[in-house]
C-alpha cells in the first residue's frame, strides 16, 4: 500500500517555486563584448556540469532498473523525464559526455533503492538551485524549472515504494 500524499506544500517546494518565479522575472544586463564572452563561457561550463550531473542521475536510474528489473515499468516515466533534462541541457551541436567511473551502487532492497533515487533527485534539485546565482537569466530559468521538476520527481518516487 502506498503512503498517502500530503496535501500541504513543503518548505522546499515553496522555495523552489519562489526561486522559479524570481528566475523567470530576471533581466539581462548590458556589458562590453569581453564580459559577454566570459559570461557565455561560464554559462557553457555551468550547463555542461549540470548536464553531467543529470547524466549521472540517469545512470542511477539505469543501475536501479538493472539491479531490480521488476521496477522497470514504474521507473520508466521518471527516467524519461531525466532524459529530457539531459537533452534540454545539451548545447546545440554538442552531446553531453557520459559519466566517468563505475555504475552507482544500488541497494539490494527495492525500498532502499527507491530511497536512493529520491535522495539523488533531491540532491540534483538542490545543486541546480544553488547554481542559479551563477547562471545568466535564460539558463537560470531552465535550472529553476529542472530543480522544480526534480523535487516533483522525488515526491512522486515515494509512490513507487513497494
Amino acid at each position: 500500500m502506498s503512503p498517502a500524499v500530503p496535501s500541504t506544500v513543503s518548505r522546499r517546494s515553496l522555495l523552489t517555486g519562489i526561486v522559479l518565479v524570481g528566475a523567470l522575472t530576471g533581466c539581462t544586463s548590458g556589458g562590453d563584448e569581453a564580459a559577454g564572452r566570459a559570461a557565455a563561457a561560464s554559462s557553457r561550463g555551468l550547463r555542461r556540469r549540470v548536464a553531467r550531473d543529470s547524466t549521472a542521475l540517469l545512470a542511477r536510474y539505469d543501475a536501479t532498473v538493472s539491479a531490480h528489473p521488476s521496477l522497470a515499468g514504474a521507473l520508466t516515466p521518471f527516467r524519461e523525464v531525466v532524459t529530457a533534462h539531459v537533452t534540454a541541457l545539451d548545447e546545440p551541436g554538442e552531446a553531453t559526455t557520459g559519466v566517468a567511473g563505475a555504475a552507482p551502487e544500488v541497494p539490494a532492497r527495492q525500498d532502499r533503492a527507491i530511497a536512493a533515487l529520491v535522495e539523488a533527485e533531491r540532491r540534483a534539485a538542490d545543486e541546480r538551485l544553488a547554481a542559479l546565482a551563477d547562471a545568466p537569466p535564460e539558463l537560470a530559468r531552465l535550472l529553476a524549472s529542472l530543480a522544480a521538476a526534480g523535487e516533483v520527481q522525488a515526491h512522486l518516487l515515494n509512490e513507487v515504494r513497494p
